[in-house]
């Protein structure tokens, strides 16, 4: 392993009930609220994907125009969320990023949020944590696609095969695979994957039932040994 690529939102930091109150208040500006089963399908998706879900459940055309304003409303509604209650680090990781840097193990930022909000979560966290940092709007597609996975690799300087992925969406987790990364799967507690999900990814990717409090940066590279 000679690069760690991360997830931001619910893999470094406790920010998907931000997200997940940002999501609810869209479906209902469309005209009715999302099943949670529906929210779950928005987990680490792109905010045009996440919008076209709430429009097709409300019944409402998922138009350019629509995408560009509730785009707009929910950055900034999940923004100011983030001014109200802080970021939590998830467990585990800070140490871990400690660590990579005594090791000198680039740590790149992946993430399928766009630089306007990123950057408040970025600025919280340190910017000094990341040797670099990838967001949605910067790429060509973003997650489930490769595009920011591959863009992630190419700033750390190595081959995707030696990354260690984390993340905590099958959207997340299928843009790592694509690029060709292994990859730790750590989904929040209130987002537990099907069994078939779990099947779906293993290997190239290994599901962890909990997070990472107690793991150092050997535990990481004991894992991307195993996914070789």
């Amino acid at each position: 392993m000679r690069a760690i690529l991360w997830d931001m939102d619910g893999s470094l930091i406790d920010t998907e009930p931000l997200w997940e109150v940002a999501t609810y208040d869209v479906s209902e500006r469309l005209g009715k609220r999302l099943t949670p089963e529906l929210r779950a399908k928005c987990i680490g998706n792109t905010l045009p994907d996440t919008i076209t879900i709430c429009a097709n459940h409300a019944g409402v055309v998922p138009t350019e125009e629509l995408i560009v304003r509730e785009s707009e409303f929910m950055e900034s509604r999940v923004a100011q969320l983030i001014a109200e209650r802080g970021i939590e680090w998830r467990p585990g990781v800070r140490s871990i990023i400690e660590q990579a840097h005594d090791a000198d193990v680039p740590v790149v930022l992946v993430t399928n949020t766009r630089r306007r909000v990123a950057d408040y979560c970025i600025d919280a966290m340190g910017r000094d944590a990341f040797t670099a940092t990838v967001c949605g709007d910067e790429v060509p597609v973003g997650k489930p696609a490769p595009d920011p996975y591959l863009r992630g690799a190419e700033i750390a300087g190595v081959d995707p095969a030696d990354c260690l992925a984390l993340e905590d969406s099958v959207t997340g987790v299928r843009s790592a695979i694509a690029a060709g990364c292994r990859v730790l799967w750590a989904p929040m507690p209130q987002a537990a994957p099907p069994a078939e999900a779990i099947a779906e990814f293993a290997p190239p990717a290994e599901h962890l039932d909990g997070d990472l409090g107690g793991w150092s940066l050997d535990d990481l590279r004991a894992v991307h040994a195993r996914l070789g």
